[in-house]
């Protein structure tokens, strides 16, 4: 289980890094582009809109995947709420978790098709070296994630139903001991850099 955590904190770490690269680049080929056309400089490349059409797709399906991850990601949580604590609560978690597996395998298993199929095609104003599937790969990748995600959450949810909930309170307390031992280490990083800077004094 812990080399488990230790793989989706690095995942998650990953996933992070590069959807806020994306996010970068796009921001810097936007203000370039508006820049460009808003002044009289005629310096005007036209791959630049789908350079950052790449950079985007890739940076919405890693964020996406990184929400999944967290828990944060989009969903309807009305009957859910309503029914925590409670063994119908834990049996709609699990339908829930087990529509959500499958739904990813889904969009997995297309978006593998989508990238062979797409192998062959070129892009419009790229070099002709850049395929079209590089743009689809972000689909198979994300969702490849989604689905060890996904797994995690179903494993959860039947755990939750056998052993009547007490899976997600020591889950709980094993992310609260992991945070309490981070937050050690970094208050351990900072005694230390402070009493360097007072040695060096």
């Amino acid at each position: 289980m812990n080399a488990y955590f230790k793989f989706e904190d690095i995942a998650g770490k990953i996933t992070r890094g590069l959807a806020g690269f994306c996010l970068m680049v796009v921001f810097v080929l936007f203000l370039l582009n508006i820049s460009t056309r808003a002044s009289f400089i005629t310096w005007n490349p036209t791959w630049i809109d789908e350079v950052i059409q790449f950079f985007l797709v890739w940076m919405i399906f890693l964020a996406a995947a990184e929400l999944v991850r967290t828990g944060e990601h989009f969903l309807v949580d009305i009957i859910t709420d309503k029914l925590h604590g409670t063994a119908s609560g834990r049996i709609c978690r699990l339908i829930a978790t087990a529509i959500m597996l499958v739904t990813y395998i889904i969009i997995l298993y297309f978006g593998i098709k989508l990238c062979i199929r797409s192998n062959i095609k070129v892009t419009f104003t790229l070099p002709h070296v850049v395929k079209m599937s590089w743009f689809y790969l972000c689909i198979p990748v994300a969702t490849f994630f989604m689905v060890i995600y996904a797994i995690r959450d179903f494993y959860y949810a039947i755990a939750d139903v056998i052993t009547g909930g007490k899976i997600t309170v020591k889950l709980d307390e094993m992310k609260a001991k992991a945070k309490a031992e981070d937050e050690d280490a970094i208050a351990i990083e900072k005694a230390k850099e402070a009493l360097k800077q007072q040695e060096n004094q």
